[in-house]
């Protein structure tokens, strides 16, 4: 998960340890799925040996998922702490995944990849414009030509409904406190997240920032990179967005 340009340097450091236990109950496996789905529905198939490259990859859920289904895996991430997590799984779970050290809105790798994803809102993250065009050139820049970008953002309306407001459930291995403030004039969410660190009890804080961007900008930003014959699709759904989606999936072509 990629930190974002402002609020904490990289809010995901001090998190890190504990971050797949506060992430136990996503589905990275139906994220996979789902993803494989839209590749196959872009005429794409997501096979065995492919190259695909997780942008801010974070602890490697993901990217480990699609290793274990044969996949030769790159992932990039911003945060040390949440690489070494990656590796540290990748070895524990005998799987071969490559973790590099690189900003999205700067980074370089050769066209090699067929597949690139970025997940769970990390576009969001890039809250200056110009690092999002950046980030989306570097990423048509690693692809070959037929390869595919596969990405997800929270919606305008998630941001302005700030749904980032949320405490822990009752039993939750990690106990948090989570308040968002939005400011609609920027477009920008700046979420203060409290957590009781497991184990030690002891309270860490950290600050997230965000910004939503429209689906129109998204477009216009992804045909200035290169990228063509871009489709939207309401999240882990088939139907186009709706108006009040909160998150939405974008898959474009680089080719």
């Amino acid at each position: 998960m990629e930190p974002g340009t402002r609020g904490d340097a990289d809010p995901f450091a001090r998190i890190a340890h504990f971050y797949d236990a506060l992430m136990a109950s996503v589905p990275y496996g139906m994220w996979a799925d789902y993803v494989s789905f839209l590749a196959g529905a872009a005429d794409r198939p997501i096979e065995p040996g492919v190259h695909l490259l997780d942008l801010a990859t974070g602890t490697g859920s993901v990217a480990l998922e699609f290793a274990a289904r044969g996949c030769t895996v790159t992932g990039i991430d911003l945060s040390a702490p949440m690489l070494s997590e990656a590796n540290r799984k990748a070895v524990a779970r005998g799987l071969k995944a490559e973790f590099l050290c690189r900003d999205l809105a700067d980074f370089q790798l050769s066209a090699d990849f067929e597949f690139a994803v970025c997940l769970y809102d990390s576009f969001n993250y890039l809250v200056d414009s110009r690092s999002l065009k950046q980030a989306f050139a570097n990423a048509r820049g690693a692809l070959t030509s037929s390869g595919l970008l596969i990405f997800d953002v929270n919606t305008v309306h998630a941001l302005a409904a700030e749904l980032f407001t949320q405490e822990s459930p009752p039993g939750a291995p990690v106990r948090y406190r989570w308040v968002s403030k939005y400011d609609p004039r920027r477009r920008l969410s700046r979420v203060s997240m409290y957590f009781e660190e497991p184990g030690t009890g002891d309270s860490i804080t950290v600050t997230h920032e965000q910004r939503a961007y429209t689906e129109e900008e998204l477009r216009v930003f992804l045909s200035q990179a290169g990228f063509r014959d871009i489709r939207t699709y309401e999240a882990y759904q088939v139907r186009a967005p709706q108006k009040q989606s909160d998150r939405v999936f974008f898959v474009a072509h680089a080719g």
